[in-house]
């Protein structure tokens, strides 16, 4: 404990308006960090980067914890001058969860991230990286201030928190179930019979892509600058090519990486459930303009409303 004696003793000698100064450049560095480097959506090297990126995952849980513990600390002591275990605990949550955050602009921009939740993510982690590194500034002060401000920097790492949960586990989390006891008979999907003009796309394709591919690629989240939102986000495609070209499996990625071994690296979906051989040859007869038999089209969407499997092992 003898370095972590002599960094509380360098805090204690600031005046507070140096105190004020270094929290404000220290996260003003996360600012700027965001700025250089955008989470456009789009994967890059170098490889070192990327994989330290991903250690944000692991680094978040840690400060996330001492933020909650601090005012705990600080409600049972209840003291007009802040403890030593207030401060140090302080102290390694501040640190913490601004290297978090740094790690997390990393992992964003490297690993091909982009979209509004990310974007919410990431803003919102730089927001709750200040407000921690102000608690541990306002120390000094009273009781009630020192726990206001710690309570301010909870509720927005909680709001970040939140949007990287529903971002990782759909939306509702934490909140949501994982699974539907007895499903509502108006969950099945409904088939018009080969009597109806039936709109393939709209009734058959887009809730697949929905189940399957818009969690990573609709307006929330961004992998790859793909978008599967929209018919015309698909036509537009990503940063490795064309999603959708009429009348060519061999060109068009969403059915490309459907169909490849699932131990490639390229196969998608990379996270839940494969599309059964139904969704693909939906998919396909789509591709190529075909109409889609309303047996396949029945199978297919029946499949979308399945449980999600657990995500495949990464290699």
């Amino acid at each position: 404990m003898l370095l972590l004696s002599k960094i509380e003793d360098r805090i204690k000698a600031l005046t507070p308006r140096r105190a004020i100064t270094l929290a404000i450049s220290a996260n003003f560095i996360l600012v700027l960090a965001a700025l250089a480097l955008p989470a456009d959506g789009e994967a890059r090297g170098p490889a070192t980067l990327s994989i330290l990126g991903n250690f944000h995952i692991l680094a978040l849980h840690l400060p996330a914890a001492l933020l909650l513990i601090v005012p705990l600390f600080e409600f049972l002591d209840r003291q007009e001058s802040a403890s030593n275990t207030v401060r140090r605990l302080s102290l390694i949550s501040t640190a913490g969860t601004w290297v978090a955050v740094l790690l997390g602009i990393i992992h964003a921009h490297f690993n091909g991230y982009a979209g509004d939740a990310v974007q919410l993510h990431l803003w919102g982690g730089i927001v709750a990286s200040a407000f921690a590194g102000m608690a541990s500034v306002l120390l000094v002060k009273s009781f009630k201030v020192r726990l206001g401000s710690q309570l301010l920097a909870i509720a927005t790492m909680g709001f970040a928190a939140h949007i990287g949960g529903e971002l990782v586990h759909q939306d509702g989390f934490p909140f949501k179930p994982n699974k539907v006891a007895a499903p509502k008979k108006t969950d099945t999907p409904r088939v018009v019979t080969t009597s109806q003009k039936r709109d393939d796309y709209t009734q058959v394709i887009r809730p697949i892509l929905d189940a399957h591919c818009v969690e990573c690629h609709g307006a929330k989240k961004v992998k790859g600058k793909l978008r599967m939102d929209t018919l015309e986000a698909l036509k537009k495609g990503g940063s490795e090519g064309s999603a959708f070209v009429a009348g060519d499996l061999k060109k068009s990625l969403m059915h490309v990486r459907v169909t490849l071994d699932p131990a490639d690296d390229d196969f998608m979906p990379t996270e839940g459930t494969p599309l059964t051989k139904e969704q693909v040859n939906a998919l396909a007869l789509w591709i190529e303009a075909k109409p889609i038999p309303d047996e396949v089209a029945k199978l297919a969407l029946a499949a979308t409303k399945a449980p999600r499997q657990a995500p495949k092992a990464q290699k």
